[in-house]
């Protein structure tokens, strides 16, 4: 699977602490290897379908969406935006 990011998840990623930016790091590197895994707490966001949130750190949460590839039917991941637990959920 292909894992492309948003302009808003970038620039929010590279606003992030350093520590935070290591703890995204490897919570990225374990959802390619197992999306289900339960250190990264995977739920579906209420009230927008399709979206979904893992987990960074205790404080610290990604969104992400999946969409079909328009010319080669590949399942990509969108990864939508990454911050702070209430800032996440408030704009998915």
């Amino acid at each position: 699977m292909r894992h492309v990011k948003t302009r808003r998840f970038s620039k929010a990623f590279e606003a992030l602490p350093p520590p935070v930016k290591a703890q995204a790091r490897k919570a990225f590197a374990l959802f390619c290897q197992n999306m289900s895994h339960p250190s990264l707490a995977i739920e579906r966001i209420q009230g927008y379908p399709g979206v979904w949130s893992g987990r960074v750190s205790q404080k610290y949460r990604w969104t992400f969406h999946f969409e079909e590839h328009p010319e080669t039917g590949e399942r990509v991941c969108v990864h939508r935006v990454i911050g702070a637990h209430e800032d996440v959920y408030r704009n998915p």
